[in-house]
This record gives structure tokens, sequence and C-alpha cells, in this order.
């Protein structure tokens, strides 16, 4: 069977959700069927990636996005009652290249990831579609809103009720719906929401195994004092989440903490300014980490201590597999 993935970006380098969910979907598609990938991006791939992604696909292309026509849609988007990241992440030229694509493609089956790309296929009835909803993305809009400044919060509301209109709106146009746990599916608004089918991540069991040798990829770690308890928290640093999370272990977690000798990690993507003003005497941030079990592996405990956001987190999967103990929020 031919299945033609479309993503918001390229699934690599595997430092996000949404990139690792794809990657790994096609990786195990790619044992049985032909899987084809379209997605945008901001700049042209890397041999890295294209080699990555050329290991699970029979084909793929990609759209550079004009960043100058992006802000355009979204200062127009107060217009439109689709949400904000909608009008952000479609152009006409991705949406005739897709097309053009797919009409000498001819795939049995398309697998659309987030509803924002939903409006490149929403109407091509012609082929079965399925939407991987991922999150309720609408709940975790509302959660960032909460603890936004008064001035920006009303924007998040908002976009919030534009989110939780088009879920339910979306799920009509497509033959199948997925998401990422029966939590989140109850969040869906749609009366048929019970029959979205749950896929839940997994984890690559043999590539997070417990215990590999301490490497010095993270150079102050190696040379830390016996004494010392590391205290992990990874992801991407730029998602507001995580964000949220790593300020919430350094600056209310960490000074209850008596325990001498324990020092916190975290490790991950694009760490902001915030992020990074958190490095201290007993605080390490390293930003990106080629191998991330380099960080498990110094860890000895990890904590997720997140309080927005949504779906299910690859990191605490990663930890487990590690041997790690986890302490995060329900």
């Amino acid at each position: 069977m031919k299945i033609l993935f479309i993503t918001s970006r390229l699934p690599w380098p595997l430092d996000k959700g949404d990139r690792l969910r794809a990657y790994h979907q096609m990786r195990m598609l790619s044992l049985e069927h032909e899987v084809f990938l379209f997605s945008l991006t901001e700049t042209d791939p890397s041999n890295e990636a294209i080699q990555a992604l050329g290991k699970v696909t029979t084909g793929f292309q990609w759209h550079k996005m004009n960043g100058l026509k992006r802000w355009l849609r979204l200062s127009l988007a107060a217009f439109s009652s689709r949400p904000f990241q909608t009008h952000w992440f479609y152009q006409r030229k991705a949406d005739q290249h897709l097309h053009n694509w797919m009409n000498s493609l001819e795939p049995e089956v398309i697998h659309c990831q987030l509803l924002r790309m939903a409006e490149y296929v929403r109407n091509d009835h012609q082929i079965p579609r399925v939407i991987d909803y991922m999150d309720a993305l609408s709940a975790g809009m509302k959660r960032r809103a909460n603890l936004r400044p008064f001035w920006s919060k009303w924007l998040f509301l908002w976009e919030a009720e534009r989110l939780a209109r088009y879920e339910s709106i979306i799920f009509d146009y497509f033959d199948g719906q997925t998401i990422i746990s029966a939590a989140d599916r109850k969040l869906i608004s749609h009366p048929a929401r019970k029959s979205i089918a749950v896929v839940p991540n997994g984890v690559d069991a043999e590539y997070f195994k417990a215990k590999r040798s301490p490497s010095n990829e993270i150079t102050s770690l190696a040379q830390e004092s016996p004494g010392d308890f590391v205290l992990l928290f990874t992801g991407n640093m730029s998602y507001a989440p995580n964000v949220d999370a790593a300020k919430r272990l350094v600056q209310a977690v960490l000074p209850k903490v008596t325990t001498p000798g324990v020092r916190v990690l975290i490790a991950g993507t694009k760490p902001t300014a915030e992020v990074l003003k958190l490095a201290g005497e007993n605080v390490e941030v390293t930003g990106w980490v080629p191998d991330l079990r380099t960080a498990y592996d110094e860890a000895d405990i990890f904590v997720a201590p997140l309080r927005i956001g949504t779906g299910q987190q690859n990191k605490i999967l990663e930890a487990m597999s590690m041997g790690l103990p986890c302490i995060t929020t329900t």
C-alpha cells in the first residue's frame, strides 16, 4: 500500500515529539508498505536528514515556506475562524506542490499529522485520509493561557477556542482519526470522539537501554564528584510546557531539597533565554545533546514537573526504558 505522510516539519532530527512520532510510525509502516513523506520546512534539509529519512521512506519531498507570506497570512488570521496555526502553516504554493506530487504518486492512504496540516487535504475525498490529532491541542493552549500574563492571556484563550472548534469540525472531513491517549480523546468536543483510535507513543527499548558506559559528551558531569546526585529533565527547551517545567524544577523544587550534593541537569535542544538563566552552581543547562542516552546515563532520577501541555511525554518513556526512576506530575 502507498501511504503518504504529510507533516508540518521534517521528522528529523528526533528532538521533538511530533518528529519522533512521525519518524517511528513511518519506520514501522515501511516494513510492509511504501511510505512517502511531504514536509514543510524553513530551510533545505541536511544531508544527515536526507539519509535518515531515505531509510524509512520510498520517497519524500519538502517545501520551503516563504517567511514573509507566513507573517502576512498570520496578520489576516484575525478575520478568520480557523486557528492561527493553520494560517501559519498554509501557503498556496505548498498546496500546489503537494497536489502535483499526489497526482503522480497516487497514494492509497494519506496520513495527516496535526490539525495545522488538515487544510491541505481536507477536501481530497477521493483518497482515504487519517488525521492524527496527537494531543488535544485546545486543552493544552488553554492551560498555557492560565500561566500567561494578563496582557497576552486573552490571545491564548482565543486560540484555544478556535482550536476546540476546529478539532470538532475537521473530524468529519477525515475517514479516520487517531490520538495519543484516552485522556486526550475525552477533551475533543466532537460527539463521536469515542471512535478516535488511541495510538500511544512507543519507545525503542533496544536503543534506550540501561546502562551505558559514561560519555564525555556532557563534560562537566564526567568530572562530577562521587557524592553528586543528579536530577535530570530533558526535552525541547523552546517548548513552553518544558520551559515552565524547567523553571519550576529549579526555582520551586530544588530550593526545598536539603540533601547535600544534589544537582540538576537540564538537557535539550534550543534552550530559551529563560532556561539558560537557570544555570548555576548546582544547575547545568547543556543545550543540544547529540545522544540523549548520555544524559540519562549520568542521572539518578528523572524529574518532569510538567503542569501544562497534553499528550504523552516521550521523555518519560525514554527515561523508564533507561532504567531511571521517574517523578512527574499527574
